[in-house]
């Protein structure tokens, strides 16, 4: 049993072999990470960090005017439309966001059961949007998959929140996009091979970083135990087993 979402550290296909079943927890965090996500988002937007600096550096005024945002003017764009990744949609429609996501693998007619636009393409999703929030498992196919020519594709004034899995964004293609300033901000709660490694990284302008801790509540840990114990205890006793993903 994986205590959490991701399963990318375990040899799933090995286990199959070996008739092992693998299961994992993937619910205990959704609100909490969405929340983190939104929360990234909207520091972003209200550019709360450099605002926070300026007033305590006791200089009273307001650094960079262009970056804080209407957010009913914005675009705010999806990548993987699963539970937590529609639970920002959902999030983010509430206050006013214009709302488009991209996954290729649901159905035709998800945009309209829960009122948001669809892009069918990665690269016109990220054409679009003023933000883009990632909300994919890190597989073959999506590792790395925003990259130095997927960032150029966006908006100088756009920003990216990084919530599911930190290889999905090429490292050094964002740290330099933002210190380049063809980005205007990025928040990122994962980071490829985490944690920051030296003072340059974590200088890196417009960046707020956290500590892989979207996850993390309370409630959430306790749910999070809870349903492996739960899972645990069927395999001894020989019940059905939730959330096998093998």
């Amino acid at each position: 049993i994986r205590n959490g979402v991701g399963v990318d550290s375990v040899d799933i296909r090995a286990a199959r072999r070996r008739h092992i079943a693998v299961c994992n927890v993937p619910d205990y965090g959704t609100e909490e990470v969405a929340d983190h996500a939104l929360a990234l988002a909207l520091a972003l937007c209200r550019q709360l960090f450099p605002l926070d600096a300026q007033a305590k550096s006791l200089r009273w005024g307001i650094p960079d005017e262009s970056r804080l945002r209407r957010l009913r003017e914005l675009t705010f764009g999806v990548v993987g439309l699963g539970r937590i990744g529609t639970a920002i949609a959902l999030r983010a429609k509430a206050l006013g966001f214009r709302v488009v996501f991209y996954d290729p693998y649901l159905p035709n007619g998800v945009d309209k059961a829960i009122g948001i636009a669809r892009e069918r393409r990665l690269e016109d999703l990220l054409r679009r949007v003023d933000v883009l929030s990632l909300h994919c498992p890190l597989t073959p196919e999506t590792r790395r998959l925003i990259g130095q020519r997927e960032l150029a594709l966006l908006k100088p004034s756009a920003f990216v929140v990084n919530t599911a899995r930190g290889a999905v964004i090429d490292k050094a293609a964002i740290l330099e996009a933002l210190r380049a300033g063809r980005l205007a901000g990025a928040g990122l709660d994962v980071v490829e091979d985490e944690p920051l490694k030296n003072a340059a990284e974590a200088a890196t302008p417009n960046l707020i970083v956290t500590c892989h801790a979207a996850f993390c509540s309370v409630e959430s840990k306790l749910e999070m135990r809870a349903t492996s114990a739960r899972i645990a205890r069927a395999a001894v006793l020989g019940e059905a087993l939730e959330n096998v993903v093998n």
